[in-house]
């Protein structure tokens, strides 16, 4: 029994290995000032409905996302890291992260100066007032995270993570997570509801 759990874990541990590159990604440069601008617009109107409490809707393309998320110089830490993209009906995150913080096992490669290169895509809807990952696949150079790490425990923990990160990063990110009613993609569009405040 211990040698089968000792085989699963090296396992899997060799195929998170086998995701991972000796190099980082490279992206497409950030959007231009013009798009930021364009952008930002559209994200300062959709805040000033948002504030004045009444239910709305908001429409945005992957672009645009990419746009207002770069803008006025925030999230500098994250353009060497992360473009946003739709493919079908995923919302996809391409990302290139340094693997360094990963701590290192005797007998086992290691993942100092290795870099995870792939898409971490997600579906995503509210259920009961709440954010959810309906689906998620994550991929890196070429091969697909263990199905152990993208069961509904590991989708539980990203989700948290995702809302915390929306909470943080988007404009008055609180109010934005409270209200959601819907999200879905539509149209090669992000369409997102929210319920009117209570």
């Amino acid at each position: 029994m211990a040698g089968a759990i000792l085989w699963g874990a090296y396992s899997t541990y060799q195929g998170i290995y086998q995701m991972t590159s000796p190099h980082p990604q490279t992206f497409e440069p950030i959007p231009g000032v013009a798009e930021q601008n364009a952008a930002r617009l559209k994200w300062d109107a959709f805040e000033k409905a948002l504030a004045q409490g009444s239910e709305t809707e908001f429409v945005f393309s992957a672009d645009d996302l990419n746009a207002w998320f770069f803008s006025e110089g925030k999230n500098t830490d994250l353009i060497p890291h992360l473009r946003f993209r739709i493919a079908d009906d995923w919302i996809v995150a391409e990302v290139s992260v340094p693997l360094d913080f990963m701590q290192d096992f005797p007998g086992l490669p290691s993942f100092r100066g290795r870099f995870f290169n792939g898409t971490i895509a997600a579906k995503l809807a509210v259920e009961k007032d709440e954010l959810k990952i309906k689906g998620l696949d994550i991929l890196g150079n070429g091969h697909r995270l263990p199905w152990l790490f993208t069961g509904q425990g590991y989708r539980n923990t990203v989700q948290k993570t995702l809302e915390q990160g929306m909470r943080a990063r988007l404009p008055d990110g609180d109010t934005f997570v409270s209200r959601l009613e819907s999200i879905h993609v539509e149209n090669g569009k992000i369409v997102v509801k929210f319920r009117p405040a209570r």
